[in-house]
């Protein structure tokens, strides 16, 4: 009997493994190799874009362009655009259904956050809650920004849209987390 579970379990691990989307390797070198632009920015503005989703392993309709503008702080690699470097990236469309599996899209938060660090019994597991911080003083976040020229002269993130969250790393000051 053991021999048989066994084997029906491999199976199905098999099974879930040749399911999953499989995601390309980012590193650190690799992104700054393949950029056109390094760059770290704090987001000046947004809107939406016209332009439409173009990978073909997901349905078109479910996704919205979107461009956000940033201000550069610092240049590690490349020229932007000033006064502004505007990003093409996607988002689901309201009252879309995420796809369980599906591509890995980057959101830049618009406002500044507060995240709070609340001790669960005993003090030793964490959980951190971002909180919506209002009109205090807090700094809002800055990105660490991979990116490449589009063919429409705005800026992309260099891993593409499908995983266009690898090439963004979200900085966020200390003054926003609050530990216990």
């Amino acid at each position: 009997m053991r021999p048989l579970i066994a084997t029906f379990l491999s199976f199905v691990f098999t099974l879930s493994i040749g399911f999953a989307r499989k995601v390309e390797e980012w590193s650190y070198e690799r992104l700054f190799q393949e950029a056109d632009l390094v760059m770290i920015g704090s987001v000046e503005g947004w809107g939406s874009a016209k332009t439409q989703w173009s990978e073909k392993i997901f349905d078109k309709a479910r996704f919205e362009a979107k461009k956000t503008a940033f201000h550069p702080r610092s240049l590690l690699k490349g020229e932007p655009a000033f006064p502004c470097t505007w990003v093409l990236h996607f988002s689901y469309k309201k009252g879309a259904t995420p796809y369980e599996d599906g591509p890995n899209l980057v959101s830049f938060l618009k406002k500044p956050v507060m995240i709070e660090a609340k001790s669960k019994k005993e003090g030793k597991v964490k959980e951190l809650k971002p909180k919506r911080a209002g009109k205090s003083v807090v700094t809002p976040p800055e990105y660490l920004l991979f990116l490449k020229m589009g063919k429409d002269g705005m800026y992309e993130p260099v891993s593409g849209q499908l995983d266009a969250a690898l090439s963004v790393r979200a900085i966020f000051p200390s003054d926003v987390i609050k530990a216990p």
